[in-house]
């Protein structure tokens, strides 16, 4: 038995596994310092949020109700990490 947290992204509500809750939080924590300094960071990290809220939704189904750490591992691996934003960064100067 895993305990669950209710989150809610992009005005959406998600049950989350506690263990994959402390993943994505990390994960948004690095993504929005990272952002922190561009322009226009509100609605970059808005776009962010919208598109975790449409790959977690994806996941769900009538026999699967709640997001596992599973789930946000696959999410990072599409997303792409802070030092991801980095390198295509650097190949666009």
């Amino acid at each position: 038995m895993k305990k669950n947290i209710s989150i809610n992204i992009s005005g959406i509500i998600f049950h989350i596994e506690e263990d994959g809750y402390d993943m994505l939080r990390k994960y948004l924590d690095s993504v929005n310092r990272y952002f922190s300094n561009f322009e226009d960071s509100t609605e970059i990290l808005a776009d962010i949020e919208g598109r975790i809220a449409e790959i977690f939704l994806s996941k769900l189904n009538d026999a699967k109700q709640v997001i596992t750490v599973e789930d946000v591992n696959a999410l990072m691996g599409i997303m792409g990490s802070v030092s991801d934003f980095n390198a295509a960064e650097e190949n666009d100067l």
